[in-house]
């Protein structure tokens, strides 16, 4: 694995950790709050939605930069 890479897999393993943690504050689980509504659907859900795609789209990235070259033996 090049040198070059490991600066990024920190960076984006630093974005996952801050989102794990922001997951669990009021800025995603308001007390005692189920608005705003977005489309009749509750702001916690919606935003639990695009946590989750976060979540799956820094994990594509992470696996792209990890991914080995096959050709090398």
């Amino acid at each position: 694995m090049e040198n070059s890479r490991f600066p990024k897999i920190w960076l984006i393993d630093a974005i996952t950790i801050i989102v794990t943690i922001a997951t669990f504050t009021p800025l995603v689980l308001p007390q005692n709050r189920s608005y705003p509504f977005i489309v009749g659907i509750p702001y916690t859900m919606w935003v639990g939605f695009l946590v989750s795609i976060l979540f799956v789209a820094l994990a594509y990235v992470l696996s792209i930069l990890r991914k080995k070259n096959t050709n090398d033996h």
